[in-house]
């Protein structure tokens, strides 16, 4: 081993066994999930928890809190209403292979009879039992969002509206100056990271998170629109232009057949992005935890235009 590598991350896994997640230096600091515990017991009255995890020591978690946003599937003969629930998504890895994330991205309206912050919220549902992680709210509006799917979701214009931290920004034609906070995720690296500030910082965004009485309109918007969208002929070539894995692409497939048995419903663009979040989640794979949610927005995005344009 390495002369610096001399700390060992161990696991018991669900089985009983030990498995080492990884050897690292002193610098090192373990971020544990109690903690996260810990903080949402004392700042997330009346929240839920659901973890999933991989045999690498990584973990996406889902603190689920009571807030309930509902969308409407809608067909001739049906009507079938999906609950959501506000959550935050965290990522924790004990291998240190990926940062410690919180899904989330903080802006502050600056007006002129003061300011109030918003959080981005990802939305827990129920019947797939995993967070949605396709978000538009990082466009300020539904026009926004709409325009960079019309404009074949350019790059560069996503990137334009990632503002450095605390740099204002006077919107042209409106009394509103936008500053904004964090960018999509609110990352901690594990090298010399203070457990004790840290845990102050996560009191501070769990707080704001709390306070957060819905997510920015565009995301909901969305989600409805997809519900009224029946699904293409050419659902599984759409797809799997996604960028979602064969494999996968076809538990999609099979989960879309199998929720609208459960649903009594036909098929729409909603339930098809939820049969990728569930294949993504819930299917045995190499992919890590952050290359799921890539796929699961992309997913989104790639629905969402059908839906918009």
């Amino acid at each position: 081993m390495p002369t610096d590598r001399k700390q060992a991350i161990v696991g018991e896994l669900p089985d009983g066994t030990k498995n080492i997640f990884a050897m690292q230096s002193g610098e090192y600091s373990l971020i544990k999930n109690e903690v996260l515990r810990e903080a949402a017991e004392l700042y997330l009255p009346g929240h839920t928890i659901d973890a999933s995890f991989t045999p690498q020591g990584e973990f996406s978690i889902n603190l689920i809190l009571p807030d309930e946003v509902n969308i409407a599937s809608a067909s001739a003969n049906t009507k079938v209403v999906d609950r959501l629930y506000k959550s935050m998504i965290i990522n924790n890895s004990y291998s240190g292979k990926t940062p410690f994330s919180l899904q989330g991205t903080a802006l502050k309206e600056h007006i002129e009879t003061g300011t109030t912050s918003k959080m981005r919220v990802s939305y827990y549902r129920q019947v797939c039992t995993n967070g949605l992680m396709g978000w538009a709210d990082d466009y300020m509006s539904f026009d926004q969002y709409l325009a960079w799917l019309l404009n074949g979701k350019p790059k560069k214009f996503k990137d334009a509206l990632k503002i450095k931290d605390a740099e204002l920004v006077v919107l042209t034609g409106r009394q509103v100056q936008r500053e904004q906070e964090v960018l999509v995720d609110k990352k901690f690296h594990h090298k010399g990271l203070n457990i004790e500030v840290f845990k102050k910082q996560l009191a501070s965004i769990f707080t704001t998170f709390q306070n957060q009485t819905n997510s920015l309109t565009p995301t909901i918007g969305v989600y409805k629109e997809l519900a009224k969208r029946p699904t293409p002929e050419n659902l599984a070539t759409v797809i799997a232009e996604s960028g979602l894995p064969k494999m996968l692409a076809r538990n999609a497939m099979d989960r879309l057949a199998e929720e609208m048995r459960m649903l009594e419903t036909p098929a729409n663009l909603w339930l098809a992005y939820n049969a990728v979040n569930h294949a993504l989640f819930n299917s045995r794979s190499s992919l890590s935890i952050s290359d799921r949610f890539r796929l699961d927005e992309a997913a989104f995005h790639q629905l969402a235009t059908l839906a918009l344009t």
